[in-house]
């Protein structure tokens, strides 16, 4: 199916891909935190944002003093990547305390609602995208290509509100909003996510969907199917062993990508749910001109999307063995 590659000509090409993607993804990393570091300059005087406006002016010159702001630009960037390197990203100017604990305790909380709703996606999208691909035309496909439709295009907030109304107000099956108190049972913590998982799963469920449904539709076509298929081999080993191993390459690029999106950017959903995440606490800072917490919440945001890449570009080496010989 693929051409065959010396093993050690194959080992040495996969690490060589991989050494170069992850250097790809350092520069852009490097990029991010620069970024970062300049958003307090564009936005405003930070001391100022730190102490408030309307603080006396010997108040202003000892804080600029004690956070460095006295300091060459130049002295700040790199005592900020020095910094950035021993996990140091600054006071908050709101709640006076180091923004690193604050992004982990939040992304933890994103992370309850993103990896359940990234697994349902999945698990929902590969079978429903080759059902789709396999039986094309017919009421089945008419059905996954609507329902991919209708997620994309439904606003997810409008989506969180009308459940809110129908599930927790009109049903009183499930609580509105919030994480559930610590210390609550099993059934409690779930009750409180379900909502949210389900609506966040929507859009990547859509997407997923429809990638794998045209992958898979690309593949049949491939000589090596029709070969497959006159070796007398079932339909369904064709499908999925042939097939669906291949489709799945441009379909672990935007798993990853969605994976992404969903952990770091899922600032309305826990919005509409009231839910203490990572981007409510981005969407709150920004609302509040928190600059050390955005920048670092930024930076964040980029390494997630690196590292996510960096697996992705892994996974290609394993399912496609051409990728790595490039």
């Amino acid at each position: 199916m693929f051409p065959a590659l010396a093993p050690a000509h194959y080992t040495e090409a996969k690490m060589a891909y991989i050494v170069q993607r992850l250097l790809y993804g350092l520069v852009v990393i490097f990029f991010a935190l620069t970024l970062a570091f300049l958003l307090a300059y564009v936005i405003g005087d930070p001391v100022l944002m730190y102490v408030g406006a309307d603080a006396p002016a010997e108040v202003v010159a000892e804080y600029r003093r004690q956070l460095g702001f006295d300091r060459p630009v130049y002295v700040q960037y790199l005592e900020f990547m020095g910094g950035v390197l021993q996990g140091d990203l600054g006071q908050s100017y709101r709640q006076r305390a180091p923004v690193m604990p604050i992004l982990l305790e939040r992304l933890g909380y994103s992370a309850e609602l993103a990896i359940p709703a990234i697994i349902l996606a999945v698990v929902v999208s590969v079978p429903v995208g080759v059902l789709s691909a396999v039986r094309r035309n017919s009421l089945a496909d008419y059905l996954a290509r609507t329902g991919a439709l209708v997620g994309q295009a439904a606003p997810s907030f409008w989506i969180g509100l009308m459940a809110i109304f129908f599930f927790a107000s009109h049903l009183g099956w499930l609580p509105s909003s919030g994480r559930a108190p610590p210390g609550s049972d099993l059934l409690t913590r779930l009750s409180h996510m379900v909502m949210p998982v389900v609506i966040l799963a929507l859009m990547p469920l859509a997407y997923l969907t429809r990638i794998m449904r045209s992958s898979v539709l690309e593949v049949i076509s491939e000589d090596y199917i029709r070969t497959a298929r006159a070796k007398g081999l079932s339909e369904r080993r064709v499908v999925i062993v042939h097939a669906v191993r291949n489709a799945l390459i441009p379909y672990v690029t935007l798993l990853a990508l969605q994976f992404g999106w969903i952990l770091a950017g899922s600032m309305v959903i826990e919005s509409v749910f009231a839910w203490p995440g990572m981007g409510r606490l981005l969407m709150d800072s920004i609302r509040l001109l928190d600059i050390p917490v955005i920048a670092a919440g930024l930076s964040m945001v980029a390494v997630i999307f690196v590292l996510l890449n960096l697996l992705a570009d892994i996974l290609y080496t394993v399912l496609d063995p051409r990728v790595s010989n490039k």
